[in-house]
């Protein structure tokens, strides 16, 4: 699954929307050429739509700050809870685990299943 950016008109509309400045909580710096990010509130991963309700505009810095301590990991998250719902594990890398081809006895010795 692809990534689905904003059009054009949206972008636009977001920046006037904006007024030319960062629309973090407590940012408001002045944005320029290069420092402008079209960033999704709710971020694509999760079902985000890219619509001018769904659009902010951030300066570099709280772009960079928002997707690494909130996006990647929700997103992360998600993906977790939606593999571990349809049955997908992580392979233990114990001998003696219930998914292992080997079984440990409690005498300490390992046999194959």
């Amino acid at each position: 699954m692809s990534r689905r950016e904003f059009t054009k008109q949206v972008k636009r509309d977001a920046f006037v929307r904006a007024n030319g400045f960062c629309e973090a909580q407590n940012c408001g710096c002045k944005l320029f050429r290069g420092n402008i990010f079209y960033d999704h509130i709710i971020p694509d991963g999760l079902g985000g739509e890219p619509t001018l309700e769904n659009c902010q505009v951030l300066c570099k810095s709280c772009h960079n700050v928002k997707t690494r301590k909130t996006d990647v990991p929700r997103i992360a998250k998600a993906k977790r809870v939606r593999d571990l719902d349809i049955g997908i594990r992580k392979p233990s890398r114990f001998p003696g685990a219930r998914n292992s081809k080997f079984k440990k006895k409690i005498s300490g010795e390992v046999l194959l299943r």
